[in-house]
């Protein structure tokens, strides 16, 4: 019998398939969500900020090519976060496509009951959420364009 920890907020959905169908282009794209310990609930990483013009602005920006270690940067030292990323890939072949893959941040140094409330809330945020290339990414320091290129092409044909 399995028994669901968290829920998956309606807007983490929405901004999951925005991304999904986002203009594709050379840079990468990324969207970031996390826990609410309080609400046990997987909200957008940002927190609104109350004034619906820089929500907009926000909301704007939230999809902007960035680089990668802009994505790294942005990520806790000690807290799990779910990465959903977007990005620009060539093939061997030379074929290009655009994986959209769920990154499951979960640095060693995280409170381990954070580790084990993500842990059981990944696979449900992964249905949900229509992502069926998933990875764990422990140590931010491994999070490289080679890593992630060597993830994705074990899925490519």
């Amino acid at each position: 019998m399995s028994s669901i920890t968290c829920t998956i907020n309606a807007s983490v959905l929405k901004n999951v398939e925005k991304l999904r169908l986002c203009k594709k282009t050379e840079g990468m794209k990324a969207y970031v969500a996390k826990i609410d310990a309080k609400t046990l609930e997987v909200v957008d990483n940002e927190e609104p900020k109350g004034d619906a013009a820089q929500d907009k602005l926000a909301e704007e920006e939230q999809f902007k090519d960035t680089m990668l270690e802009e994505v790294v940067d942005d990520l806790p030292d000690n807290a799990p976060r779910y990465l959903v990323l977007s990005y620009r890939y060539e093939h061997k072949d030379k074929r290009v496509s655009y994986p959209l893959v769920l990154i499951y941040y979960c640095p060693e140094t995280a409170r381990p009951a954070d580790r084990m409330l993500y842990a059981s809330t990944q696979q449900l945020f992964a249905t949900k959420a229509k992502l069926d290339k998933v990875y764990l990414l422990e140590d931010k320091d491994d999070f490289t364009q080679e890593w992630l290129d060597e993830k994705v092409a074990k899925y490519s044909r």
